[in-house]
């Protein structure tokens, strides 16, 4: 059931965990029900492998734009992140950190993301954003406490460049 207009921003996060599936195939049953009411999807390789059936980046993205989406995430973890839509595909490279404790930075990339996606930015500067969120937190030894703010993840996208 449709809640929402499809102009408005619907957000998946796919975030499997196997332990709370009885198996991958009603994961990705559950996934594919959720991805036709989305407007955006994120997801890591595995996650997109459960909900789409490939590890490839390309392809995973574009099964979850035939499903309809208008922007695939495609996580990629050390080698940064690919973001698509219909007309572009914008891969990021990873924003270089030490890592202390990675708890809580898909939550910051989540966030910064969405945060983009409400500035109507484009894809390279929401990538960068999301992935400068990410790899910040996960400088940190905190989760919700290690969240940044609009001040950090703009020097540490100056300090990137």
């Amino acid at each position: 059931m449709r809640l929402r207009d499809p102009s408005q921003h619907t957000i998946v996060d796919l975030d499997y965990r196997a332990t709370l599936w009885p198996n991958k195939g009603t994961a990705r049953a559950k996934a594919q029900e959720s991805i036709k009411l989305a407007t955006a999807v994120v997801g890591n390789l595995q996650e997109c492998e459960v909900a789409v059936g490939s590890q490839d980046e390309n392809e995973a993205a574009d099964a979850l734009l035939a499903l309809g989406v208008k922007l695939a995430v495609i996580k990629l973890g050390a080698e940064g992140v690919l973001l698509a839509t219909s007309s572009e595909r914008v891969r990021i490279a990873p924003t270089p950190v030490e890592v202390v404790c990675g708890l809580g930075a898909g939550d910051a990339f989540g966030g910064a993301l969405c945060y983009g996606i409400l500035q109507g930015w484009g894809l390279e500067q929401m990538g960068r954003f999301a992935n400068a969120a990410g790899a910040l937190v996960s400088t940190r030894l905190t989760c919700a406490d290690a969240m940044p703010t609009l001040s950090e993840l703009d020097l540490i996208l100056e300090e990137a460049k």
